[in-house]
């Protein structure tokens, strides 16, 4: 009974884990000062299937991968599960472009636009209008 709770225990102990915040440049993703972000994937770990990816949000210098709170880089098993990811951290997809000089894809990204109380528009029935 104490192997199986010993079990479960590291198990819940390694979802919360791998659960933690992604970062950029050691700020999480959803703090970023961006409203539109480019993000493009690289090569993941050698002999792997899975990616990394960089992201652009205007920041200049070298364009940083997402990486998890001890600063090493996340493999994400396609871009499917990175998008969905950012969907979550509050960003939208908007376009995908593809660059002809070394066929990689491109995907941009906008901020949702964040609801705020007290900012409803409210629909008149009687008249159908706002």
């Amino acid at each position: 009974m104490k192997a199986k709770f010993f079990l479960l225990t590291l198990f819940v102990m390694g979802s919360i884990s791998f659960a933690s915040a992604q970062y950029v440049n050691e700020k999480p993703i959803r703090d970023l000062d961006a409203d539109y972000i480019r993000i493009w994937s690289d090569s993941g770990p050698l002999l792997s299937s899975k990616i990394t990816v960089r992201v652009d949000w205007g920041q200049g210098g070298r364009t940083p991968q997402i990486t998890d709170d001890r600063r090493r880089a996340i493999s994400f098993n396609g871009m499917i599960a990175v998008l969905n990811m950012l969907s979550k951290e509050g960003f939208e997809l908007i376009e995908i472009v593809r660059d002809s000089k070394d066929e990689t894809e491109i995907f941009y990204l906008k901020r949702k636009e964040r609801f705020i109380p007290g900012n409803v528009v409210e629909y008149d029935s009687r008249t159908h209008s706002r």
